[in-house]
């Protein structure tokens, strides 16, 4: 309730269900103008298939969840707009400008984040075939990941929030995250430059993030010299020594 919380708390609801902790939050964030978040755990847990739920072809309570988020928040946030425009048909303008600042901060987006492992392979050499392990860790990113996964996997490892925006550019043709307005800069492409590096740079002066790390795919790089310039150009910029990663 609004009497139990502060505009900038986070609610967490361990046992989600249906979500209803979700939809009670971005509601009353619409009344008060607050700016409250939520995160929501809940186990994939199957739907009876003789239930409506699963002839409406809802596989698991999660996924009862998240519509019922994206229905909620665009209920909540057509009503907000409706309630503006019924005040302002009555020529309350003062009412009006109190109801656009209320509701210019409402927010009815969310994630949603899976538990799974690690998007890099872990170091299990075949002492019997060596070479093959080799070959098979150039690589080292698990099969049928996504670069986005691996990402938010460093998002996590860094304690940066889940939440914060990811921006996506392209620096000498490689696509360079920025999240959080550059805390964290990533390329895992290949054939890395010194350009990018430079690009970078001219993100980082433009955005000016507290803090700023930056993070490669170790093989990406052209070869080993490009690599150690690369650095250099980020730690002449200002970037700390042991907040440039590569994986």
């Amino acid at each position: 309730s609004k009497y139990s919380t502060k505009k900038d708390d986070i609610i967490l609801d361990f046992f989600s269900g249906s979500a209803t902790t979700a939809h009670a939050v971005m509601q009353l964030n619409a009344e008060d103008g607050g700016n409250r978040r939520f995160i929501c755990v809940q186990l994939p847990e199957p739907t009876q298939e003789d239930s409506e739920a699963f002839k409406a072809g809802y596989k698991n309570i999660c996924e009862i969840g998240k519509e019922r988020i994206r229905r909620a928040g665009e209920k909540i946030l057509n009503e907000a707009q409706k309630e503006t425009v019924d005040i302002a048909t009555y020529g309350e303008g003062f009412e009006v400008d109190k109801l656009n600042h209320k509701y210019s901060n409402l927010d009815i987006g969310f994630k949603v984040f899976k538990l799974d492992s690690s998007n890099l392979k872990k170091w299990n050499p075949d002492f019997d075939n060596l070479e093959l392990t080799l070959d098979d860790m150039i690589n080292n990113y698990v099969p049928d990941r996504t670069e986005e996964d691996v990402v938010y996997e460093f998002m996590l490892k860094m304690g940066l929030d889940l939440s914060y925006p990811i921006d996506v550019t392209k620096i000498d043709g490689k696509k360079v995250y920025s999240i959080g307005r550059g805390a964290l800069m990533m390329c895992l492409d290949d054939n890395i430059t010194v350009s990018v590096a430079e690009g970078m740079v001219k993100m980082y002066k433009e955005q000016a993030p507290e803090t700023w790390k930056v993070v490669f795919k170790d093989n990406g790089f052209a070869d080993d010299c490009i690599k150690t310039n690369v650095k250099l150009t980020l730690v002449q910029a200002g970037l700390k020594e042991d907040a440039f990663t590569t994986v």
